[in-house]
């Protein structure tokens, strides 16, 4: 499972990286969303290899997920329109992932019937 969200993260940075070489007004944006990316691998890899309940392990993941996708929305949106209210927003964000993705790890207990 490693090796796939490590392919999908890695993939999905690269798109964003593509679209600053496409449109130059965008492109230290692309640097900055791709940054995002990156830290939400490393988050996921994280959750991949602590010993949680698959559910947990499932929630975490999707959260991780729609995070990313709203970190570049919010980072687009703030190189768009230079306002810095925007910036803030991608960064709280950001911050509560880390939060939740801590939270996760250390509440959630591994499934006694798999021995995890």
């Amino acid at each position: 499972m490693k090796i796939i969200l490590l392919v999908a993260y890695v993939i999905a940075a690269g798109l964003v990286l593509l679209g600053g070489l496409v449109y130059p007004q965008v492109k230290e944006w692309s640097y900055w969303a791709a940054g995002a990316c990156g830290l939400h691998a490393l988050l996921s890899l994280i959750v991949a290899s602590c010993k949680m309940a698959d559910a947990g392990r499932i929630a975490a993941w999707f959260w991780q997920g729609i995070s990313t996708i709203l970190c570049v929305g919010l980072l687009l949106t703030y190189f768009l329109k230079q306002e810095g209210g925007w910036l803030l927003a991608a960064a709280v964000l950001a911050g509560f992932t880390l939060l939740v993705t801590l939270v996760l790890s250390m509440v959630l207990k591994p499934d006694s019937a798999t021995g995890r």
